[in-house]
């Protein structure tokens, strides 16, 4: 359902369901957007040492 104020759309009404899967899709375009920039910009490495760090930070973790 659309509201419109003056006969323009100005509020969208929608079923809290629907709500919650907008707002995930926006969410995972903006991380889409995000990891796109960061390969226009070289910000890149090769997984297995993105995974070496991880596994690293969660050994640390658990022994400190």
């Amino acid at each position: 359902m659309i509201i419109t104020v003056n006969g323009r759309g100005d509020t969208a009404v929608l079923g809290l369901q629907d709500y919650y899967q907008m707002k995930s899709e926006l969410e995972l375009l903006r991380t889409l957007a995000e990891a796109e920039d960061d390969v226009k910009h070289g910000r890149v490495a090769p997984i297995q040492d993105s995974f070496d760090n991880l596994r690293a930070s969660l050994l640390e973790r658990k022994n400190g």
